[in-house]
């Protein structure tokens, strides 16, 4: 590849059609820069170049539908730029939501009633840390968002209703709902009464 031929635009109508040479001018004029921008904004070169991949691949995977009105350049930045932002608001939902569950483990002693950090009691909240997670993760999009907006960012059903334009017996159904999946997440933390 010639090094005037990184100059040029690169054409979102060629990649559409499945050209493999365009597909790699563009990866090679715009990765490094994406990535640098993407760690400029969400602070963690890996977690930036991981986003920063999956756009390319979603480009390759979707190129028949790849809505550039502009420029590639425009698209693939705002697309970049989008994904840093969902990455960002992930990252502190999942903050709060571990900053409250290690809250209420200290505060309900479920796991060490002397209060003593030891290896284990750390290794525990976090293997619960992450069970949760991925439980939250398995839910539907409604459930896991009216869970969220409930029982992470501390909203009544009446707020979450009116925030979801839903009923509050919708509300009610979704927190019942998650709240299964949580116990059944949890269950190996559960003891069992004989």
């Amino acid at each position: 590849m010639q090094a005037n031929e990184l100059n040029l635009p690169v054409s979102a109508e060629r990649i559409r059609q499945g050209d493999t040479g365009e597909y790699e001018r563009l990866f090679r004029s715009f990765y490094k820069r994406l990535c640098i921008y993407a760690e400029h904004l969400i602070g963690n070169r890996l977690d930036a170049e991981e986003i920063v991949c999956n756009l390319f691949v979603r480009i390759w995977e979707r190129r028949e539908q790849l809505p550039v009105r502009v420029s590639m350049e425009s698209y693939i930045v705002s697309a970049v730029h989008h994904e840093a932002v969902n990455y960002l608001k992930h990252a502190e939902v999942e903050e709060r939501y571990r900053e409250k569950v290690q809250y209420q483990l200290k505060y309900l002693d479920l796991l060490n009633p002397e209060g003593a950090d030891t290896p284990l009691t750390c290794m525990l909240e976090k293997e619960m840390c992450e069970l949760i997670e991925k439980a939250i993760q398995t839910l539907p999009q409604q459930c896991r968002e009216v869970f969220v907006l409930h029982m992470m960012d501390g909203l009544s059903y009446e707020e979450v209703a009116v925030k979801l334009n839903v009923t509050i017996n919708t509300v009610r159904t979704q927190i019942t709902r998650a709240m299964k999946k949580m116990r059944g997440a949890l269950s190996p933390f559960y003891r069992i009464n004989d």
